[in-house]
């Protein structure tokens, strides 16, 4: 018997319009947490990604990074104790169902409209973080070059060129490609290289082993590839590029001799350059390209109409306890007042 009560007790509790505003304000504080801090795109599970990407926030987040990722603040979206913050959110919806339905004929007409608001707000919240968990997906490193196709080939994606590719602000991909969309994360160094003999002509390089040669090679270095590597098969040459992690920062081009792997020129370039090993003349344009991270987050849409229908929820059922005309408190009489009667 006591064991129920303490359950009533607590189903009350969950029932309570406190509950919607503190459910309200923890999704409020996790999207802010998820707006500012740098999330992971591979999950844990995933360790040498995930190693690799957390070493690459270490000259921003500095002595923090370490105790962001331990308490899951950087991987809000799978941590543990986003999915307590889930599961008590279904209690409340659950909690709130019970309650209408229990008391369905007892409240007024917007109070059950405010009711059925709140609950469906929080089932769309929960579904919208359940879809994203599943199905959503995230892409660091994209490169935009100009008048050129995005390409994601970890995710078989190509979208069409466009215009107004800018770091500076929050792009909305409008390609067709439901629930995708581009966060801007600066530049990176964007390097067309040719190769050119003594009179002049062309000598196609080859971007990698499985590659065709090609009258120039486009290369991007970025914070998780910061290094490049190319081929003068005609000549046997190797190339390789690498920068630092600054985007202005010079580039350092090695020739190695494919056949024994000598290093025949080594020399940095800050802007566009040339370099001459033997009789082959490297030329390279140095760019600054916007650099993206895709997100793909299909349940984004129910999440954000259930956060709106949340907040609305809230203020209702606010709006209604200030209408709620106050009951006058009754005065009982003082016992002398009755004996002098």
């Amino acid at each position: 018997m006591r064991a129920r009560q303490i359950l009533n007790q607590v189903w009350q509790w969950l029932g309570a319009d406190r509950r919607l505003v503190e459910a309200l304000i923890a999704l409020l504080v996790i999207q802010a947490i998820v707006l500012f801090l740098p999330q992971a795109p591979v999950s844990i599970s995933t360790s040498p990604v995930y190693a690799r990407w957390l070493a690459g926030l270490r000259p921003t987040l500095k002595m923090w990074t370490t105790p962001l990722a331990t308490v899951g603040l950087l991987t809000v979206r799978t941590s543990l104790w986003m999915r307590a913050l889930l599961a008590w959110l279904a209690l409340i919806v659950a909690a709130r169902f019970d309650d209408l339905f229990e008391h369905w004929k007892e409240r007024t007409r917007s109070s059950r409209r405010l009711q059925v608001l709140a609950c469906v707000a929080g089932v769309l919240i929960i579904a919208g973080w359940g879809i994203q968990t599943v199905w959503g997906w995230k892409q660091s490193d994209v490169i935009a070059w100009p008048a050129t196709p995005i390409t994601i080939p970890e995710r078989g994606l190509t979208l069409p060129a466009r215009d107004d590719v800018s770091p500076s602000r929050f792009m909305l991909l409008r390609t067709g490609q439901y629930g995708l969309y581009f966060v801007p994360k600066g530049n990176s160094v964007g390097l067309i290289v040719q190769a050119f003999d003594e009179q002049g002509q062309v000598l196609p390089l080859s971007p990698s082993a499985r590659d065709e040669p090609q009258d120039q090679v486009r290369l991007a270095l970025t914070g998780e590839a910061p290094e490049a590597y190319f081929a003068l098969p005609q000549v046997g040459y190797v190339f390789r590029i690498s920068r630092l992690r600054e985007t202005d920062a010079p580039i350092q081009v090695q020739v190695y001799r494919s056949a024994d792997g000598k290093l025949l020129v080594e020399t940095t370039l800050q802007d566009d350059g040339a370099l001459f090993a033997d009789d082959v003349r490297l030329e390279i344009q140095r760019d600054a390209l916007p650099r993206y991270e895709a997100v793909y987050n299909p349940g984004a849409p129910l999440e954000a109409v259930g956060m709106l229908a949340l907040l609305i929820a809230v203020l209702g059922h606010y709006h209604l306890r200030r209408k709620a005309p106050t009951q006058p408190a009754i005065v009982e009489p003082d016992a002398e007042d009755l004996s002098t009667d």
